[in-house]
Protein backbone atom coordinates (compact mmCIF):
# COMPACT_ATOMS: atom_id res chain seq x y z
CA UNK A 1 0.00 0.00 0.00
CA UNK A 2 2.81 2.68 1.48
CA UNK A 3 4.36 1.74 -2.08
CA UNK A 4 1.07 2.01 -4.27
CA UNK A 5 0.64 5.54 -2.52
CA UNK A 6 4.39 6.68 -3.37
CA UNK A 7 4.03 6.00 -6.33
CA UNK A 8 1.15 7.74 -7.02
CA UNK A 9 2.14 10.64 -5.08
CA UNK A 10 5.12 10.59 -7.49
CA UNK A 11 3.19 10.30 -10.72
CA UNK A 12 1.16 13.28 -9.49
CA UNK A 13 4.04 15.56 -8.56
CA UNK A 14 5.37 14.76 -11.89
CA UNK A 15 1.91 15.60 -13.48
CA UNK A 16 1.95 19.29 -11.81
CA UNK A 17 5.52 19.88 -12.85
CA UNK A 18 4.81 18.83 -16.68
CA UNK A 19 1.74 21.24 -16.32
CA UNK A 20 3.81 24.06 -14.55
CA UNK A 21 6.36 23.74 -17.37
CA UNK A 22 3.73 23.79 -20.22
CA UNK A 23 1.89 26.94 -18.30
CA UNK A 24 4.91 28.92 -17.53
CA UNK A 25 4.86 32.42 -18.96
CA UNK A 26 8.27 33.68 -19.63
CA UNK A 27 7.65 37.33 -21.49
CA UNK A 28 9.64 39.90 -20.71
CA UNK A 29 8.70 42.63 -18.69
CA UNK A 30 9.47 46.54 -18.48
CA UNK A 31 9.64 48.27 -15.18
CA UNK A 32 7.27 50.96 -13.93
CA UNK A 33 6.75 53.71 -16.59
CA UNK A 34 6.30 56.07 -14.02
CA UNK A 35 10.15 56.90 -14.21
CA UNK A 36 9.95 57.59 -18.05
CA UNK A 37 11.58 60.59 -19.36
CA UNK A 38 9.62 63.50 -21.06
CA UNK A 39 10.58 63.62 -24.83
CA UNK A 40 10.99 67.35 -25.91
CA UNK A 41 9.65 68.68 -29.33
CA UNK A 42 13.38 69.14 -30.55
CA UNK A 43 14.06 65.53 -29.72
CA UNK A 44 11.47 63.73 -30.85
CA UNK A 45 12.54 65.83 -34.46
CA UNK A 46 15.87 64.69 -34.36
CA UNK A 47 14.74 60.91 -33.06
CA UNK A 48 11.81 60.96 -36.36
CA UNK A 49 14.64 62.21 -38.93
CA UNK A 50 17.16 60.33 -37.90
CA UNK A 51 17.64 56.21 -39.42
CA UNK A 52 17.15 54.74 -35.79
CA UNK A 53 18.80 50.85 -35.80
CA UNK A 54 18.80 48.73 -33.12
CA UNK A 55 21.79 45.98 -33.81
CA UNK A 56 20.34 43.40 -30.82
CA UNK A 57 16.38 41.99 -30.17
CA UNK A 58 15.62 38.21 -29.30
CA UNK A 59 11.73 38.67 -30.13
CA UNK A 60 11.95 35.98 -32.38
CA UNK A 61 12.49 33.14 -29.23
CA UNK A 62 9.08 34.28 -28.58
CA UNK A 63 5.58 32.61 -29.63
CA UNK A 64 3.72 36.00 -30.41
CA UNK A 65 3.00 36.72 -33.23
CA UNK A 66 5.14 40.85 -34.11
CA UNK A 67 2.75 41.96 -36.64
CA UNK A 68 0.70 42.76 -34.04
CA UNK A 69 0.81 44.85 -30.85
CA UNK A 70 1.33 42.65 -27.97
CA UNK A 71 0.71 42.96 -24.45
CA UNK A 72 3.57 41.08 -23.15
CA UNK A 73 7.14 41.77 -24.16
CA UNK A 74 9.63 44.72 -25.49
CA UNK A 75 8.95 44.54 -29.48
CA UNK A 76 6.83 43.89 -31.79
CA UNK A 77 6.48 45.75 -35.49
CA UNK A 78 3.59 48.04 -34.31
CA UNK A 79 5.62 49.08 -31.43
CA UNK A 80 8.49 50.09 -33.33
CA UNK A 81 6.74 51.86 -35.08
CA UNK A 82 5.22 53.91 -32.28
CA UNK A 83 8.98 54.13 -31.39
CA UNK A 84 10.50 55.62 -34.61
CA UNK A 85 12.77 52.30 -34.44
CA UNK A 86 13.00 51.90 -38.60
CA UNK A 87 15.42 48.69 -38.36
CA UNK A 88 16.53 45.88 -35.88
CA UNK A 89 18.67 42.94 -36.29
CA UNK A 90 16.78 40.14 -34.86
CA UNK A 91 19.17 37.91 -33.82
CA UNK A 92 18.93 34.41 -33.30
CA UNK A 93 19.87 32.48 -30.32
CA UNK A 94 20.19 28.28 -30.38
CA UNK A 95 21.51 27.54 -27.38
CA UNK A 96 21.54 29.69 -24.62
CA UNK A 97 23.28 26.78 -21.95
CA UNK A 98 21.74 24.26 -23.80
CA UNK A 99 18.11 25.15 -22.93
CA UNK A 100 17.32 26.04 -26.14
CA UNK A 101 15.50 22.75 -26.62
CA UNK A 102 13.90 22.59 -23.82
CA UNK A 103 12.15 26.32 -24.77
CA UNK A 104 11.12 25.08 -28.19
CA UNK A 105 9.26 21.68 -26.42
CA UNK A 106 7.68 24.17 -24.14
CA UNK A 107 6.39 26.43 -27.09
CA UNK A 108 4.82 23.36 -28.74
CA UNK A 109 7.51 23.89 -32.01
CA UNK A 110 7.95 20.74 -33.94
CA UNK A 111 10.13 18.11 -32.64
CA UNK A 112 12.99 18.43 -34.53
CA UNK A 113 13.78 21.92 -32.98
CA UNK A 114 13.63 20.24 -29.67
CA UNK A 115 17.43 18.39 -31.17
CA UNK A 116 18.72 20.97 -33.63
CA UNK A 117 19.86 24.10 -33.48
CA UNK A 118 20.24 24.64 -37.15
CA UNK A 119 16.75 23.45 -37.14
CA UNK A 120 15.85 26.66 -34.65
CA UNK A 121 17.21 28.51 -36.75
CA UNK A 122 15.87 27.70 -39.61
CA UNK A 123 12.11 28.30 -37.79
CA UNK A 124 13.34 31.66 -36.14
CA UNK A 125 13.98 32.50 -40.10
CA UNK A 126 10.85 30.92 -41.36
CA UNK A 127 8.79 32.18 -38.06
CA UNK A 128 9.82 36.27 -39.43
CA UNK A 129 9.06 36.14 -42.96
CA UNK A 130 5.48 34.83 -41.88
CA UNK A 131 5.10 38.24 -39.98
CA UNK A 132 6.35 39.86 -42.44
CA UNK A 133 3.76 38.65 -44.84
CA UNK A 134 1.27 39.32 -42.31
CA UNK A 135 2.15 42.87 -41.67
CA UNK A 136 1.04 43.85 -45.60
CA UNK A 137 4.54 44.89 -46.92
CA UNK A 138 4.66 47.29 -43.25
CA UNK A 139 7.79 45.30 -42.77
CA UNK A 140 10.32 43.88 -45.15
CA UNK A 141 13.80 42.12 -45.17
CA UNK A 142 16.79 44.56 -45.68
CA UNK A 143 20.53 43.98 -45.38
CA UNK A 144 21.89 47.06 -47.21
CA UNK A 145 21.99 51.02 -46.20
CA UNK A 146 20.15 52.34 -49.39
CA UNK A 147 17.16 49.90 -48.82
CA UNK A 148 16.88 50.38 -45.06
CA UNK A 149 16.99 54.69 -45.80
CA UNK A 150 14.28 54.03 -48.64
CA UNK A 151 12.41 52.55 -46.31
CA UNK A 152 12.54 54.66 -43.37
CA UNK A 153 11.54 57.28 -45.81
CA UNK A 154 8.63 55.32 -47.14
CA UNK A 155 7.69 54.62 -43.50
CA UNK A 156 8.06 50.63 -44.02
CA UNK A 157 10.20 48.97 -41.28
CA UNK A 158 13.63 47.33 -41.92
CA UNK A 159 14.57 43.71 -40.23
CA UNK A 160 17.62 41.92 -40.70
CA UNK A 161 19.14 38.95 -38.80
CA UNK A 162 22.58 38.22 -36.63
CA UNK A 163 23.11 34.45 -35.52
CA UNK A 164 24.18 34.12 -31.85
CA UNK A 165 26.65 31.90 -31.77
CA UNK A 166 27.95 29.80 -34.54
CA UNK A 167 27.09 25.94 -33.89
CA UNK A 168 23.59 27.51 -34.96
CA UNK A 169 25.74 26.29 -38.69
CA UNK A 170 26.96 22.81 -36.88
CA UNK A 171 29.99 22.45 -38.74
CA UNK A 172 29.11 23.07 -41.98
CA UNK A 173 29.92 25.91 -43.53
CA UNK A 174 28.37 26.00 -46.59
CA UNK A 175 25.55 27.20 -44.70
CA UNK A 176 27.19 30.23 -44.52
CA UNK A 177 26.38 31.21 -48.17
CA UNK A 178 22.66 30.14 -47.13
CA UNK A 179 22.08 32.40 -44.29
CA UNK A 180 23.48 35.21 -46.26
CA UNK A 181 20.70 34.61 -48.64
CA UNK A 182 17.95 34.43 -45.40
CA UNK A 183 19.54 37.66 -44.34
CA UNK A 184 21.69 37.39 -42.22
CA UNK A 185 24.11 40.67 -41.58
CA UNK A 186 26.08 39.06 -39.05
CA UNK A 187 27.39 36.14 -36.85
CA UNK A 188 28.52 36.11 -33.55
CA UNK A 189 30.93 33.09 -32.95
CA UNK A 190 29.95 32.31 -29.34
CA UNK A 191 27.08 32.93 -27.05
CA UNK A 192 26.88 31.51 -23.68
CA UNK A 193 29.57 29.11 -23.70
CA UNK A 194 32.45 27.52 -25.65
CA UNK A 195 32.09 26.15 -28.96
CA UNK A 196 33.50 24.49 -31.91
CA UNK A 197 34.35 28.18 -33.34
CA UNK A 198 35.79 29.87 -29.95
CA UNK A 199 35.32 30.53 -26.67
CA UNK A 200 32.86 32.85 -24.63
CA UNK A 201 33.44 34.86 -22.00
CA UNK A 202 31.47 33.40 -19.93
CA UNK A 203 33.08 30.60 -18.90
CA UNK A 204 36.34 28.73 -20.46
CA UNK A 205 38.15 30.79 -23.46
CA UNK A 206 40.73 29.18 -25.22
CA UNK A 207 40.67 31.11 -28.06
CA UNK A 208 39.61 31.18 -31.64
CA UNK A 209 39.56 27.25 -32.89
CA UNK A 210 40.80 26.18 -36.75
CA UNK A 211 36.77 25.97 -37.41
CA UNK A 212 36.46 29.50 -36.48
CA UNK A 213 39.48 30.60 -38.48
CA UNK A 214 37.68 28.99 -41.13
CA UNK A 215 34.30 30.29 -41.02
CA UNK A 216 35.76 34.12 -40.90
CA UNK A 217 37.40 33.01 -44.63
CA UNK A 218 34.18 32.51 -45.46
CA UNK A 219 32.32 35.28 -43.48
CA UNK A 220 34.56 37.79 -45.33
CA UNK A 221 34.37 36.37 -48.56
CA UNK A 222 30.37 36.18 -48.35
CA UNK A 223 30.40 39.82 -46.63
CA UNK A 224 29.10 38.65 -43.56
CA UNK A 225 30.47 40.65 -40.34
CA UNK A 226 31.46 39.23 -37.19
CA UNK A 227 29.97 40.13 -33.72
CA UNK A 228 31.93 39.68 -31.13
CA UNK A 229 29.54 39.82 -28.41
CA UNK A 230 29.66 37.19 -25.75
CA UNK A 231 33.87 36.31 -27.40
CA UNK A 232 36.17 35.73 -24.45
CA UNK A 233 39.53 38.24 -24.37
CA UNK A 234 41.72 35.27 -26.59
CA UNK A 235 39.15 34.46 -29.03
CA UNK A 236 37.88 38.47 -29.32
CA UNK A 237 41.59 39.39 -30.55
CA UNK A 238 41.78 36.26 -32.39
CA UNK A 239 38.62 37.25 -34.43
CA UNK A 240 39.49 40.77 -34.96
CA UNK A 241 42.86 40.23 -36.18
CA UNK A 242 41.46 37.71 -38.52
CA UNK A 243 38.50 39.16 -40.06
CA UNK A 244 39.03 41.86 -43.09
CA UNK A 245 35.75 43.22 -42.71
CA UNK A 246 34.59 45.90 -40.11
CA UNK A 247 33.45 43.92 -36.96
CA UNK A 248 30.61 44.87 -34.30
CA UNK A 249 29.85 44.00 -30.89
CA UNK A 250 26.19 43.97 -31.32
CA UNK A 251 25.18 44.43 -27.82
CA UNK A 252 27.57 45.28 -24.71
CA UNK A 253 28.68 47.91 -22.30
CA UNK A 254 31.69 49.71 -21.32
CA UNK A 255 33.48 47.54 -18.12
CA UNK A 256 34.71 50.57 -16.60
CA UNK A 257 31.01 51.60 -16.28
CA UNK A 258 29.92 48.50 -14.80
CA UNK A 259 32.77 46.06 -14.68
CA UNK A 260 30.93 42.71 -15.53
CA UNK A 261 31.76 39.52 -17.91
CA UNK A 262 29.57 41.15 -20.46
CA UNK A 263 30.97 44.26 -20.94
CA UNK A 264 34.19 45.73 -22.90
CA UNK A 265 37.49 46.91 -21.90
CA UNK A 266 38.76 50.14 -22.47
CA UNK A 267 41.49 48.33 -24.99
CA UNK A 268 38.71 46.88 -26.78
CA UNK A 269 36.30 49.19 -27.69
CA UNK A 270 39.48 51.00 -28.75
CA UNK A 271 40.33 47.78 -30.87
CA UNK A 272 37.28 47.77 -32.26
CA UNK A 273 37.08 51.86 -32.74
CA UNK A 274 40.51 51.49 -34.36
CA UNK A 275 38.89 48.83 -37.63
CA UNK A 276 36.13 50.93 -38.00
CA UNK A 277 33.51 48.67 -36.06
CA UNK A 278 30.26 49.76 -33.69
CA UNK A 279 29.31 49.15 -30.70
CA UNK A 280 25.46 48.80 -29.94
CA UNK A 281 25.20 49.88 -26.17
CA UNK A 282 22.60 47.63 -24.19
CA UNK A 283 19.95 48.80 -22.45
CA UNK A 284 19.35 45.87 -20.09
CA UNK A 285 21.33 44.01 -17.35
CA UNK A 286 23.83 42.42 -17.39
CA UNK A 287 25.63 44.89 -19.36
CA UNK A 288 24.07 47.41 -16.93
CA UNK A 289 23.94 47.13 -13.39
CA UNK A 290 20.25 47.73 -13.48
CA UNK A 291 17.48 48.43 -16.70
CA UNK A 292 18.01 52.45 -16.73
CA UNK A 293 18.23 54.54 -19.44
CA UNK A 294 20.57 57.33 -17.55
CA UNK A 295 22.85 54.42 -16.89
CA UNK A 296 22.88 53.34 -20.58
CA UNK A 297 23.72 57.01 -21.40
CA UNK A 298 27.23 56.48 -19.12
CA UNK A 299 27.91 53.21 -21.51
CA UNK A 300 27.40 55.06 -24.52
CA UNK A 301 29.71 58.44 -23.40
CA UNK A 302 32.31 56.40 -22.10
CA UNK A 303 32.24 54.81 -25.52
CA UNK A 304 32.45 58.18 -27.45
CA UNK A 305 35.18 59.06 -24.84
CA UNK A 306 37.36 56.46 -25.65
CA UNK A 307 36.64 55.30 -28.99
CA UNK A 308 35.30 58.53 -30.64
CA UNK A 309 31.44 59.44 -31.44
CA UNK A 310 31.26 56.85 -35.08
CA UNK A 311 32.02 53.66 -32.89
CA UNK A 312 28.89 54.01 -30.73
CA UNK A 313 25.62 52.71 -31.10
CA UNK A 314 22.29 50.80 -29.98
CA UNK A 315 22.23 47.35 -29.08
CA UNK A 316 19.55 47.26 -26.74
CA UNK A 317 19.10 43.64 -26.23
CA UNK A 318 14.63 44.01 -26.09
CA UNK A 319 12.82 41.01 -25.46
CA UNK A 320 16.12 39.08 -24.06
CA UNK A 321 15.29 37.72 -20.58
CA UNK A 322 16.01 40.56 -18.46
CA UNK A 323 13.79 43.45 -17.51
CA UNK A 324 13.89 46.68 -19.23
CA UNK A 325 13.56 50.95 -18.79
CA UNK A 326 11.22 50.69 -21.63
CA UNK A 327 9.93 48.85 -24.89
CA UNK A 328 10.64 49.81 -28.83
CA UNK A 329 8.03 52.42 -28.02
CA UNK A 330 9.87 54.64 -25.56
CA UNK A 331 13.00 55.05 -27.50
CA UNK A 332 12.67 58.53 -28.02
CA UNK A 333 13.24 59.16 -24.33
CA UNK A 334 17.65 57.80 -24.86
CA UNK A 335 17.62 60.31 -27.85
CA UNK A 336 16.32 63.24 -25.12
CA UNK A 337 18.72 61.79 -22.82
CA UNK A 338 21.71 62.14 -25.30
CA UNK A 339 20.39 65.95 -25.93
CA UNK A 340 19.97 67.05 -22.55
CA UNK A 341 23.95 66.19 -22.57
CA UNK A 342 24.68 68.52 -24.73
CA UNK A 343 25.18 66.23 -27.88
CA UNK A 344 25.07 67.71 -31.51
CA UNK A 345 22.33 66.16 -33.47
CA UNK A 346 25.20 64.97 -35.85
CA UNK A 347 26.63 62.53 -32.99
CA UNK A 348 22.90 61.19 -31.53
CA UNK A 349 22.13 60.65 -35.61
CA UNK A 350 25.56 58.72 -35.43
CA UNK A 351 24.70 56.90 -32.57
CA UNK A 352 20.78 55.77 -33.42
CA UNK A 353 21.96 54.42 -36.80
CA UNK A 354 24.20 56.43 -39.04
CA UNK A 355 27.02 54.54 -37.51
CA UNK A 356 25.44 50.82 -38.24
CA UNK A 357 24.84 52.10 -41.37
CA UNK A 358 28.36 53.14 -42.38
CA UNK A 359 29.88 49.58 -41.51
CA UNK A 360 27.00 47.84 -43.36
CA UNK A 361 28.25 49.59 -46.72
CA UNK A 362 31.81 48.68 -45.75
CA UNK A 363 31.50 45.19 -45.37
CA UNK A 364 29.42 45.26 -48.82
CA UNK A 365 32.17 46.76 -50.62
CA UNK A 366 34.78 44.80 -48.89
CA UNK A 367 33.30 41.83 -49.19
CA UNK A 368 32.84 42.61 -52.74
CA UNK A 369 36.48 43.11 -53.32
CA UNK A 370 37.54 39.73 -51.82
CA UNK A 371 34.88 38.25 -54.17
CA UNK A 372 36.77 39.51 -57.37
Amino acid sequence: MKKSTKRWGLSALMAVLTVSFFLLGLQPSVISQSKAVQVSAEALRIHQEAVVIDLHVDSLIWPRDLALEGTTGHLDFPKMRRGGLDAAAFTIPTRFFGLAGLKALHDLRPPATWFSAWERYRLQVSLMKSFLEASGQQATLATNPEAIRNHHEKGVLSVFHGIEGAHALGQDLTRVRQVAKDGVVFIGLVHLWKNEYGGSSFGFDGGLTHLGRRLIDQMNEVGLMIDLAHAGPKTFDAALAKTRLPPIVSHAGARAVHDTWRNLSDDQIQAIAQRGGVIGVMLVPPALDRPDLFEALEHLAHIVEVGGEDVAALGSDLDGYMRAPIDASGLAQLTELMLRAGWSALRIRKILGENVLRVMDEARQVGSTLRS
